[in-house]
């Protein structure tokens, strides 16, 4: 027999969950007003409205003018007074002597406690039936109660009344109104169902347990505008490493993802990184941009490279423009020389890092490419850099990424909080893992706690958002803001340590 799927509590965030809610609140909304609508149309449909007349009687013993003696026969004339009422003898009686056949009416008797007062109430369809009927029963009780009440004597000391509502108006009122709140609560607890059953990654032990590869790092989500003139301010911008604004947390997790990259160099002399994710909107261009800066700040030779031909967007990340004929589309469709290949590449005197941005290229020679396309360019830039990050496609939706991982030394899976389905990003590390290059790991970025917003004192999580809309041709899109952050940072190492030199390459 199969297991029951077990849910953890740890691979869930609770802002995950609210977050999901919030999303979806229309359909909060919109099951609301269908509740309202059922519960409406049910009540016209399926409920009859009564109306109910109440007639009110005193019960008084013969035999004794006493308080007692009357609650006495209160309680006990009650009962009987009651069946006689329901009978079909006073009934049929009544019908009579309102000209109908069936008596149209429902009666209802019932006594207080310690009174010795008896109230009817006779319930029809009508306000008018109501009222006629009371009148009817009593005008032919008495020749059939005087038999059987003998010690006791009935007055009339108010009614027959007539309702000017339904007897049943309040309940159907508070039943409308309680539609809303229940089918809001109904269609809230179904969406949290379903972040339950997403199988989504939402905590970094979630990752642990869920995902089928190294965790490597932790990125938090960070306001990207922090100054009231940024936030005033609609131009989309990125946040880097280089910027003032970005918290000291981030910069550290970006250093400690740059010293795995540095120990794959050192150990294994791998020089060319793909940076990857298994879906859009995940957020790997910025760590891409990020890794590069951060390798450039302790290295001279260090290239990025937009290999996303499809929509580029290192250079809206940098801000600067795309020369045509020096693009790295370019050089793979239409060939290269190492002089030409070199001269595209641009340097920043402030950041030390090279760059070689990519224009768009049209989807048939996108899909011309094979890793044998790639491994000519790279082996070119091999002889110059020592570090080269590659910014490619996401690669559950392209095989551009998988091609260029044959011509690489090594990939890095990027995953974004909450997005993309664990078993989802399997199948993508199992493609990265049957690539010639090897699978350093993924970082779970853009993570959101509840926890650091609660006691967002002792969290130390901070994170940071940025935003470059831009869609692919096949009905897919990255949208418009991508996030990322810091958590807490990993105890300092031991200052004893001495750092490792550089290579010939570097120097």
């Amino acid at each position: 027999m199969e297991e029951k799927k077990r849910i953890s509590w740890e691979n869930f965030d609770l802002y995950c969950i609210i977050r999901n809610v919030v999303k979806h609140f229309w359909m909060v909304v919109l099951s609301a007003l269908v509740f309202v609508m059922v519960i409406y149309l049910a009540q016209r449909l399926a409920l009859t409205p009564k109306y109910s007349s109440v007639v009110t009687f005193s019960v008084t013993s013969r035999s004794s003018s006493s308080q007692i003696g009357n609650l006495a026969a209160s309680s006990t004339v009650a009962e009987q007074f009651g069946e006689l009422l329901s009978s079909d003898l006073v009934r049929q009686a009544a019908a009579k002597r309102m000209g109908m056949s069936d008596f149209p009416a429902s009666v209802r008797v019932n006594a207080p406690d310690n009174t010795n007062i008896l109230n009817m109430e006779v319930s029809a369809a009508t306000p008018e039936l109501a009222y006629k009927s009371a009148l009817a029963i009593m005008e032919c009780h008495s020749e059939y109660s005087k038999p059987v009440f003998a010690s006791v004597v009935l007055d009339n000391i108010n009614g027959p009344t007539i309702a000017t509502e339904a007897s049943s108006g309040s309940t159907r009122t508070m039943l409308l109104k309680l539609s809303a709140p229940l089918g809001a609560a109904a269609m809230i607890v179904l969406l949290v169902m379903s972040s339950l059953q997403a199988d989504t990654v939402q905590t970094s032990v979630g990752a642990k347990h869920q995902i089928d590869g190294k965790l490597l790092a932790t990125v938090y989500h960070e306001k990207k505008k922090r100054t009231l003139r940024s936030r005033l301010s609609r131009k989309k911008t990125s946040l880097l490493i280089t910027d003032p604004l970005c918290s000291f947390y981030y910069s550290e997790t970006i250093h400690q993802l740059r010293v795995i990259l540095e120990r794959a160099h050192e150990k294994d002399h791998r020089q060319v990184f793909i940076i990857t994710s298994c879906s859009e909107n995940e957020g790997k261009s910025t760590v891409a941009a990020n890794l590069a800066l951060s390798l450039a700040q302790k290295h001279r030779r260090v290239l990025l490279v937009d290999g996303d031909m499809r929509k580029p967007a290192q250079s809206l990340i940098f801000e600067q423009p795309i020369s045509r004929g020096k693009d790295f589309g370019h050089f793979l469709t239409d060939g290269f020389t190492e002089q030409s290949l070199l001269a595209a590449v641009e340097h920043s005197e402030t950041s030390h890092l090279h760059t070689l941005f990519s224009a768009n290229v049209r989807r048939r020679k996108m899909e011309s490419f094979s890793a044998d396309s790639f491994r000519p360019v790279f082996a070119a830039l091999r002889k110059h850099f020592s570090y080269i990050i590659i910014d490619t496609p996401p690669l559950g939706f392209f095989a551009d990424a998988d091609v260029m991982a044959e011509a690489a030394d090594a990939t890095v899976l990027i995953v974004r909080q909450d997005l993309v389905p664990a078993i989802a990003v399997n199948d993508a590390i199992d493609t990265l893992n049957e690539s010639h290059s090897e699978f350093l790991g993924f970082v779970l970025n853009n993570v959101h706690s509840f926890r650091s917003i609660v006691l967002p004192s002792g969290s130390g999580r901070y994170g940071y958002g940025y935003g470059y809309g831009y869609g692919y041709g096949y009905g897919y899109g990255y949208g418009h803001n991508y996030g990322y952050g810091y958590g807490r940072s990993k105890s300092k190492q031991s200052s004893g340590k001495s750092k490792k030199k550089e290579d010939g390459n570097n120097e």
